[in-house]
């Protein structure tokens, strides 16, 4: 696949100007070739779903989803079979301005943009902070794009990132996003492999972290996460039981039933009766 090497001037208005902020909907019509840049971007799904091809990899993209790009990184967009679009907020800046936020408030830092890992710096933000910080993207979208409005966007960004890795106990960005993302058929019946595949991490080094920080190992989270998506299907899904439990990576029933159980007191049709939410 060819690649292009993006300069951030081409994108600038003015030559006063130290930022680009945009919000671009990408359909099935966009060509959206590999490319890397030297500026640092940053950017979130506002709405729909997709794809992110970074470095090589392929990684999953749902609304919500923050991700920081660094100079040297390549990388595009694709959608999934049945999304026809998807909204992404982006802002691009000199590598300096970014050296200026390191030097005054990450001086050791080895994380976010300065991270040597080979996947960029991800984290999903929940409903309520993607609206907030949408709503100052939009505040600044006519403003000057000086670098007093730069410093304040990106303060905002890093100030919200530190607030919810606070509330994770310093979970590993790679292990959160993991986390945040099994949670499609598609991942779940792929079990240990398919979070191996989230964390670009071995199985083995996936579950010294896991009990290090959360206190259980990677069979304990598949189930949680198995029996999670479970819980949701049945209160707002007419889908059957059988199909839920083979959605969710369990081949048989019965053990289905007796997991489902153990872990809620219930069995799945009792839930489903229960908490079932009616539209």
């Amino acid at each position: 696949m060819p690649t292009n090497r993006f300069k951030l001037n081409t994108f600038l208005d003015h030559e006063e100007e130290v930022f680009h902020v945009a919000r671009t909907t990408i359909n099935s019509k966009n060509d959206l070739q590999l490319h890397h840049h030297g500026f640092c971007e940053i950017f979130w799904v506002k709405e729909g779903s997709g794809i992110h091809l970074i470095n090589n990899l392929e990684t999953p993209l749902k609304t919500g989803c923050l991700c920081m790009i660094r100079p040297e990184d390549l990388h595009t967009f694709k959608l999934n079979k049945n999304q026809e679009s998807m909204v992404i907020t982006n802002i691009a800046f000199y590598k300096d301005s970014l050296n200026y936020l390191k030097d005054r408030y990450f001086p050791e830092s080895q994380n976010y943009f300065w991270s040597k890992e080979t996947l960029p710096f991800t984290i999903q933000l929940d409903s309520d902070q993607l609206n907030e910080l949408s709503a100052i993207t939009d505040r600044l979208m006519g403003q000057s794009r000086n670098y007093l409005h730069l410093d304040y966007l990106m303060i905002q960004v890093f100030r919200m990132i530190n607030c919810m890795e606070k509330q994770q106990n310093h979970i590993p960005h790679w292990l959160a996003y993991a986390l945040e993302n099994f949670n499609t058929p598609e991942q779940l019946k792929l079990g240990a492999s398919g979070f191996a595949m989230l964390a670009n991490r071995s199985v083995d080094h996936i579950n010294r972290v896991l009990q290090k920080h959360l206190k259980q190992t990677l069979t304990e989270t598949i189930i949680k996460a198995r029996l999670q998506y479970a819980n949701q299907q049945l209160i707002m899904t007419n889908s059957s039981i059988k199909s839920i439990c083979f959605d969710c990576g369990f081949e048989s029933i019965s053990y289905f039933y007796r997991l489902f159980k153990k872990h809620t007191g219930q069995t799945p049709v009792e839930y489903r009766k229960k908490n079932r939410k009616i539209f």
